[in-house]
Formats: C-alpha cells, sequence, structure tokens
C-alpha cells in the first residue's frame, strides 16, 4: 500500500509515500525522482517502497535508531504539489457524461460509447493551489472526478480484461469547466472551456493499486465541497463505463504511456444544472474529496457516545470525510455492536470497531485506549467525545438532587478529562492530535431547571481551554464545541417546554441538525484547523452570547 505525492522540501522537489501511521513522508528519491519513473520500475519500486514505509513505521513506533538512513519529512515541513507534474502528462483525457445520475439531472440520454475530451498538461497543480476565475470566462464551475494514473504503456487493443494490469494507481481530479466557453462559444467544441491553464487540479495522492483495487474503484464514495458546502455527493458505482472499459476503449485509438491520465467522469450536482445555476463565480475555493483520499485520509479516530444521536452522526462523517477506523465508544454493547454494523454497510470505505465501555471510569477508559492504539499502530490521531447525559430537568437548585448531579458530572466531566488523560500520550508520541469535546450553549450562559447540565458542560469548556494551552506547542489541538438544542433522541425525551424554552432564544427559531453539527466536528478534527485551540466553537443558529 503506497499513496505517492510530491512535495517541496528544503527547496527541493521530492518524490514521497505517505506514512500511514504519522500522515508524515517518507523520502523516496533513492528509488526514483518522480511518479513516472517510479512506475517505469514496476513492481521492484513498489516493493522497495513499501519496505521503506514499513522501516520507518517501526522505527517511529520503537524509537529506534536504526533506519536514520532513511529521510522522513515531517508533513509541517513540506509542501504538497501535484503528485505528478504536468510536464510529465502526455496525455490527459477526459470522459464526459459518465454517471447515470449525472445523465439523469440533465435528462439526457445515456452514452452508449464512452464520450472522450481532453486537457493538457499545462492545467496540472495541486490541490492545495486555489481556484481562480481566468479573465477569459465569467461562468466558472466545479467536478469532481476519479483519475486514473497510467503505470505502464498500454498497448493498442487491449481487452478489458488486461486492462487493469497496466493502472499505475488513483487520483483525484478537479475538472475545472469555464461554462460559457465549452457550452455557448468555439461552435461547441467543449477544448478550450476545459483547458485553461491551472483548471485540473490533482490529488493530493496518487493510490496504488495494491489498495485501490479495480473492486473499490467501482465503488467508492465521491464528495465535492465547494466552501464548505457539499454540493456533489455520489458513488463510482453509478460510473456508466467502468475504470476497465474506458482503457480498453481508448485503446483502440491511441497507446497510452506511463504518467498519462484519464479523468473518468463527474457525478450530478455541478453548478451549471443547479436552479439557479451556481457557476457565475468570480473567485472559489474547492475541496475535492473522494472517500479513500478524503481530508481525514488514513485517520484513526476514537467516537465516545458514537451508538446513537450525535455521536453516532460524527462517527459515520469521519468515516465519509475518509478516515481509515473510527472506534464507536459507548456503554451498551448490544448498541455498540448494532451501531458499528450498521455503519461498516453505510460507509464501507471505513472500517468502524465496536467498544464499549463505562467513560466515567478512568482504569476501564485507559484500558479501552490502549487496545484501540494498540490495534492501529499505537496511534489514535483523532479523538471525538459526545458522552453526555442531561440528568434531572426542570427544577430549580434547591431541588436538585445531589446524587443526580454527581451522576451527570461523572459522565459529563469525568468522561471528557478520563477520555483526553488516555489519549493525550499517544498524541504526543506521534506529534499530532485533534481532540474535540462536545460541550453546549448551556455551559456559556446557564439554563434555568438545567442545573447539573449546564454546570458540567461549563466545566468541559473550562477543562478544553487549559488542554489546548498546556498542549499548543506539540501538534495537539483541542477544542469543543458549543451547540444550541439539537434533535436528537436525548431532545425529544425532555419536557415540550424545556425544549420550547431552548429555541425561542435561538433566531433561528429551530433545532439544529445532526449533520450540521457532524460537519463542524469534521473540520474542527481536521488537519485544517492548526492554528487554532483552546477554543470554544458555537453552533447556534445565531444564539451567541461570547
Amino acid at each position: 500500500m503506497v499513496r505517492l505525492a510530491s512535495v517541496q522540501h528544503n527547496g527541493t522537489t521530492k518524490l514521497v509515500a505517505q506514512i500511514p501511521t504519522t500522515l508524515d513522508y517518507v523520502d523516496l528519491t533513492s528509488i526514483a525522482s518522480n511518479v513516472r519513473d517510479f512506475f517505469l520500475l514496476g513492481t521492484t519500486a513498489l516493493e522497495r517502497a513499501n519496505e521503506l514505509i514499513q522501516q520507518t513505521s517501526s522505527s517511529s513506533s520503537s524509537s529506534s535508531s536504526s533506519s536514520s538512513s532513511i529521510l522522513t519529512i515531517p508533513a509541517t515541513d513540506a509542501q504538497l504539489l501535484a503528485p505528478i507534474d504536468g510536464s510529465l502528462v502526455g496525455k490527459f483525457l477526459c470522459i464526459g457524461m459518465n454517471y447515470v445520475d449525472h445523465c439523469t439531472e440533465q435528462n439526457v440520454p445515456i452514452p452508449t460509447e464512452p464520450v472522450v475530451f481532453s486537457k493538457f498538461g499545462s492545467c496540472v497543480v495541486g490541490t492545495n493551489v486555489p481556484v481562480a476565475k481566468d479573465v477569459q470566462t465569467e461562468k466558472l464551475d466545479y467536478e469532481v472526478e476519479l483519475g486514473i494514473v497510467v503505470g505502464t504503456t498500454v498497448p493498442r487493443f487491449t481487452s478489458k480484461e488486461d486492462a487493469v494490469q497496466y493502472i499505475g494507481g488513483y487520483t483525484v481530479v478537479h475538472d475545472v469547466s469555464a461554462r460559457d466557453w465549452q457550452l455557448e462559444k468555439n461552435g461547441g467544441q467543449w477544448l478550450l472551456g476545459k483547458a485553461m491553464d491551472g483548471y485540473a487540479p490533482i490529488g493530493p495522492v496518487i493510490v496504488t493499486t495494491d489498495e485501490m483495487t479495480l473492486e473499490k474503484a467501482h465503488s467508492t464514495g465521491i464528495r465535492c465541497r465547494v466552501n464548505g458546502e457539499t454540493l456533489q455527493q455520489s458513488n463510482t458505482d453509478q460510473l456508466v463505463f467502468g475504470v476497465d472499459d474506458i482503457l480498453s476503449f481508448v485503446s483502440k485509438f491511441m497507446t497510452l504511456y506511463p504518467g498519462d491520465i484519464i479523468a473518468t467522469g463527474t457525478p450530478p450536482g455541478v453548478g451549471c444544472f443547479r436552479k439557479p445555476p451556481r457557476c457565475h463565480l468570480s473567485f472559489v475555493i474547492i475541496i475535492v474529496i473522494i472517500i479513500q483520499f478524503g481530508k481525514l485520509g488514513g485517520m484513526t479516530c476514537i467516537v465516545t457516545g458514537a451508538a446513537r444521536g450525535i455521536g453516532y452522526g460524527i462517527a459515520e462523517r469521519l468515516g465519509r470525510e475518509g478516515a481509515a477506523r473510527v472506534a464507536i465508544v459507548d456503554l451498551d454493547p448490544t448498541a455498540t455492536d448494532e451501531a458499528c454494523s450498521k455503519l461498516n454497510e453505510t460507509v464501507p470505505s471505513c472500517h468502524f470497531v465496536a467498544q464499549a465501555c463505562d467513560v466515567g471510569d478512568e482504569t476501564a477508559v485507559t484500558h479501552a485506549w490502549s487496545k484501540i492504539a494498540k490495534s492501529n499502530g499505537g496511534r489514535i490521531d483523532i479523538l471525538v467525545q459526545a458522552a453526555g447525559i442531561v440528568g434531572n430537568t426542570g427544577i430549580k437548585t434547591e431541588d436538585v438532587d445531589s446524587t443526580n448531579f454527581d451522576a451527570v458530572f461523572r459522565v459529563n466531566v469525568n468522561g471528557i478529562f478520563n477520555g483526553c488523560k488516555a489519549v493525550l500520550p499517544y498524541m504526543k508520541a506521534k506529534g499530532y492530535g485533534r481532540i474535540v469535546n462536545i460541550a453546549s450553549i448551556a455551559g456559556k450562559e446557564g439554563n434555568a431547571g438545567m442545573l447539573a447540565y449546564s454546570a458540567s458542560k461549563a466545566a468541559v469548556i473550562g477543562l478544553t481551554k487549559t488542554i489546548g494551552k498546556e498542549y499548543a506547542e506539540t501538534g495537539i489541538t483541542c477544542n469543543a464545541l458549543a451547540p444550541a438544542v439539537v434533535r436528537t433522541a436525548m431532545v425529544e425525551a425532555m419536557p415540550p417546554e424545556q425544549v420550547t424554552y431552548m429555541t425561542d432564544k435561538i433566531p433561528m427559531k429551530r433545532c439544529g441538525t445532526i449533520d450540521e453539527i457532524a460537519s463542524m466536528v469534521c473540520f474542527m478534527a481536521s488537519p485544517e484547523t492548526s492554528f487554532t485551540t483552546g477554543f470554544c466553537f458555537d453552533a447556534t443558529g445565531g444564539r451567541s452570547v461570547y
């Protein structure tokens, strides 16, 4: 399993592979200087790269210096480029109208053979380069696509059955499109609308075929988020022509060479077919995500309170954003197993594991986190703590039962403390970590009739701020999220007057949704949130107190 990338490090462009246990890079320039040359070396290069990755991972986990000759490049010290430079791309072909649901949204017939057009090497840039409107266009649009990177020469008239052996790997392609030049000008020819400089961001990595099999390539979730909003979402099982069909068809007309790229088509949701159209953009920043390659790609996560409600929604979203492993932690073993089973069906690209645990029990949490870390190379990248209880409500302080008060604090405060304390050593060892603690707006302003709950969530915010400051120089961030009332089973069980009391304070006059909270948590848990720690984010529908 090799995820190839290209980075700028110490003024030099280097071919690297991502290290699964740390998300740092191992230098592959001793094998090849670029992706095309790497593929030309065949299985020898792949075997050697896997050896270097394994040696580096073993050295990191054992604190050994036996692999000192292997150069490890911290992700924070490298500038990520396109995984293959445009000058090395001989042919950049694209397949149009290749998703069943994309044809359906346009109300057009499904093609009977692949519709082929092209981009050029000058279109290629890295995924971290903002997409700006070229002076020649007024209608900029977005398209996410699965990209094939040719590994060895594909001879003319290659059969569908033989096609897969010529694939070097897969990447994400963003087929930026100038719709005015594609659809309205130049006599209906697509070329100028598709091939402007910089209009093919690719990457961030190329995943080799030992990880991304043909079966996975044909059953992979695909999504495009524009400025944080999901606008395209589908699955490659909607492809009209599969990867092997495409390679075989193209080979009838031309020979393909190592480094050539084929973008396999885009799913529905593009701007020009929305009502109203959304492609009149002067400047956009676009995040393109394919599940296996997502911004949380390869990460190991723990989510507490994940058998239901907000925690379940967060766990599902982490998986959809590319996390490789998510531990589902909850008190009830049966509910935890059922949630895990359902999630593995819903998000097959992520491996969900069930871990029953009482978060209020420090020993139990320490043992559970140790078990999870050991099964993942000593690694825990993300901890999201959503476990919580409300306790008795609708009563004033003088009537609060101390036993109930203590029970709420045991879960809501001790549980958060236990989780943070147990995870920090693993994150410190890797020099990276994201902790997200679910607090509440009640902890910021206090809700009448909810003394224990409000006080416990205030404690969570204080705990989060302290941890954020204490570990600010370690690569670990610790932040809290304070939602207003969210429509969950726990809220449904509250007295109606209590819910009305809370929603009346929200300018949007409604409860938040689980998906809205999960989306916010994914941002907080991502590498993008690298300069914020010890902070409490709000998700309150306009209700904000400080």
